[in-house]
Order: C-alpha cells, then structure tokens, then sequence
C-alpha cells in the first residue's frame, strides 16, 4: 500500500493537488476583482434600436476609486 500511496503523489495526485489549489486561489482572486468592479449603464435610444454601448467601470482599491469609460 506504501508503494501505491508514493506513486500516485509522485504523479497523478500532485497534479490533481496543484489544479484544486490553483482553482482556490483563483477563484479567490476573482472573486475579489469582480466585488469590486460596478458598471453602470444607460439607453438612450429606443427598443430595439442600433446603439453604441456606453459605459463607467469603477474600481475600488483601498478605499479610492478609479474612474475610466468601456
């Protein structure tokens, strides 16, 4: 049993370890990231009408904020 435990860390089991963390740790990040981004949005033409998208991005770092149109 010893030698099966050692195979499977030295190969499959320390890729499955390294992608569990990596999924962590990312989601974490991006969970992070995207708690503080607020978009706001408006129309200004009619239903179903040919418009460009204009918009305000706001993130937060910190306590300030960083203003910038997408």
């Amino acid at each position: 049993m010893d030698d099966w435990l050692k195979v499977f860390f030295d190969g499959i089991g320390t890729y499955i370890i390294s992608v569990v963390i990596s999924f962590v740790v990312g989601g974490a990040v991006g969970y992070k990231i995207g708690v503080n981004n607020n978009i706001k949005q408006t129309q200004k033409a009619k239903d179903n009408s040919t418009q460009n998208q204009v918009g305000s991005v706001t993130v937060t770092n910190n306590g300030g904020s960083d203003d910038g149109a997408k």
